[in-house]
């Protein structure tokens, strides 16, 4: 029974996020339904995490197994043609970008070392990239910002940015990095961490904008991420501008 691991690319902007939910369009659900089109049973399908609502991403990481996969077909025509057959019918904003036979063992979540995120900002006016950036435009002070960000990379406890309803066990996570920089038009916030809880990086960019905008003090910021703070998040940045690019094995 070949493990088959794959890559997705999607924007998000129609979907009620990745996981499968009794109501609501998904990602997992669109590929399952094109799967069980070309074999007419449902192939549940595993991802290295889920994303929520309206977010995107770039290089998504899923497994699932190929039950009664007839041994005498060449597994990379196979992939090749089975590739082609699920672009052909999932919706044109969910792209498969590979599939590759892996090790029976692989687990696209528990597996994962590393996620990283990178969220968008533009100040200028954009139709293009309206779905895909959030636009600011009054001004931000971006050094603050990043002075703020590398606070994150010494915080073990991130219980003030995960959203109510969580179902996660702990609330532990560590960053790798923590950054700010300028793409073309773009202000782009990069974050990597073993882990990320839910709404964990549209709390943080909530957060950092707040402070860039002066709506908080660098104070009251250092307030929300010392390991005693027991209030609820008050910033949450819009999901378009939030994609999710990459994950490391």
């Amino acid at each position: 029974m070949p493990r088959i691991k794959i890559i997705v690319e999607y924007d998000g902007t129609e979907y009620s996020g990745w996981q499968l939910q009794k109501k609501g369009k998904t990602i997992q659900g669109e590929i399952e339904s094109a799967l069980k089109t070309i074999y007419k049973k449902r192939i549940a399908v595993t991802a290295s995490g889920r994303t929520d609502a309206g977010v995107h991403a770039r290089n998504q990481v899923a497994h699932f197994d190929l039950r009664d996969f007839d041994e005498s077909v060449n597994i990379t025509d196979a992939l090749f043609k089975l590739k082609k057959s699920l672009n052909g019918l999932v919706k044109k904003d969910i792209v498969i970008k590979k599939l590759e036979l892996c090790h029976a063992e692989f687990h696209a979540r528990f597996d994962a070392r590393s996620r990283i995120y990178r969220y968008f900002i533009t100040q200028i006016p954009t139709s293009v990239n309206r779905n895909f950036s959030w636009y600011i435009s009054y001004p931000l002070n971006f050094t603050l910002m990043q002075e703020a960000a590398d606070e994150l990379l010494n915080l073990k406890d991130f219980n003030s940015f995960c959203k109510t309803g969580s179902s996660n066990k702990t609330t532990l996570c560590s960053v790798k990095k923590s950054q700010w920089f300028k793409q073309a038009d773009m202000w782009v916030y990069e974050i990597e961490a073993n882990r990320f809880l839910y709404g964990m990086v549209r709390a943080i960019m909530g957060t950092l904008v707040a402070l860039g905008q002066g709506k908080l003090r660098y104070e009251q910021f250092l307030e929300i991420i010392d390991p005693g703070y027991s209030g609820s998040i008050s910033f949450l940045a819009p999901a378009r501008g939030l994609f999710l690019e990459k994950i490391n094995y």
